[in-house]
């Protein structure tokens, strides 16, 4: 990781004329993915160490007797699932003329930044198992949405995707489990499909879905919208998964401890070399989370590909 200075902090495309200071408060930010998961998760309890989750794997069920006839017994019984929390953490390291000076009062941003980094972590580490920084799947082999078996392929096309979107309904609610439904998780491009829908007279099918603005619910089903979804996230390349669903009360999320931000004037953080002896300041968030996917099968992924038969 570099240390930041002024130039190579405000380098981008038309970075530098963020500067002077005097016309910062024009600046227009970005809107950044915030994570998806905690919205459709069931939230669970999480301490540092194991966590034991106890999963129903036989329900009881009641019988029907007459009169004097024996009454049956019934099955009842109880496996487990483990949460093992995992450290997210970003951080940035700055020189102290660059800190002093504040270019486009960047500090200001820095912590939603980071924040925001955070968000996107989540959202990868469970729905693909990957880190947010590289792409590369995550080590220690966890479970994550994207490895359920329940897979329908999008065409890509606004005439089919409501029928995909029903298809992959069908396989959770069911499917041997017999899952409720409870919600999507959708990439972009698959609201666009949906509202690209017409009819044969050229009108939207789904009109109420606005160009740009917030999808919050399709057919019922509450929806959560984000890049994260298809993976395309920072340094993490396109799944072609384009929608995620099913029973997200089979998914439990969890924080443990969540470290806000903080200045770091000593030490070495990032491997660049001491800061005091360099005159750079360093800063630091950090959050430890766990998840359990205590049901594969209550899940489907839609993805891009050419329909298969069955």
């Amino acid at each position: 990781m570099a240390t930041l200075t002024a130039e190579t902090l405000t380098g981008g495309n038309g970075g530098s004329a963020l500067l002077p200071r005097s016309v910062s408060d024009e600046i227009w930010k970005s809107a950044t993915e915030a994570s998806i998961v905690p919205s459709l998760a069931k939230q669970h309890p999480v301490i540092l160490g194991e966590n034991i989750i106890p999963v129903l794997t036989k329900r009881p069920s009641a019988s029907i007797v007459g009169e004097a006839e024996n009454k049956p017994d019934s099955e009842f019984e109880v496996g487990a699932k483990s949460i093992k929390p995992i450290k997210a953490v970003v951080g940035l390291e700055f020189s102290m003329e660059t800190l002093a000076q504040n270019p486009a009062n960047t500090m200001d941003m820095m912590s939603e930044e980071l924040a925001s980094a955070l968000a996107r972590q989540i959202d990868l580490a469970i729905l693909h198992g990957r880190q947010a920084s590289n792409g590369q799947a995550l080590s220690g082999d966890p479970e994550f949405i994207n490895q359920t078996t329940n897979r329908v392929k999008v065409a890509g096309s606004p005439a089919s995707a409501d029928a995909e979107l029903w298809s992959g309904y069908d396989l959770v609610v069911g499917g041997k489990t017999a899952r409720d439904f409870t919600g999507f998780a959708m990439d972009p491009r698959m609201v666009s499909l949906l509202a690209n829908a017409r009819d044969k007279e050229g009108r939207r099918l789904n009109p109420e879905i606005p160009m740009g603005g917030a999808v919050t619910n399709y057919a019922g089903q509450p929806v959560a919208v984000s890049r994260s979804v298809s993976g395309q996230m920072d340094k993490s390349e396109d799944t072609k998964v384009r929608a995620f669903g099913g029973d997200w009360n089979a998914l439990r999320f969890g924080r443990a401890l969540d470290i806000a931000l903080k200045k770091i004037e000593y030490g070495d953080p990032f491997g660049n070399g001491d800061l005091q002896r360099r005159n750079c300041v360093a800063f630091l968030t950090e959050v430890i989370f766990g998840w359990a996917v205590l049901d594969k099968d209550a899940f489907v992924a839609y993805e891009i590909g050419e329909a298969t038969e069955g």
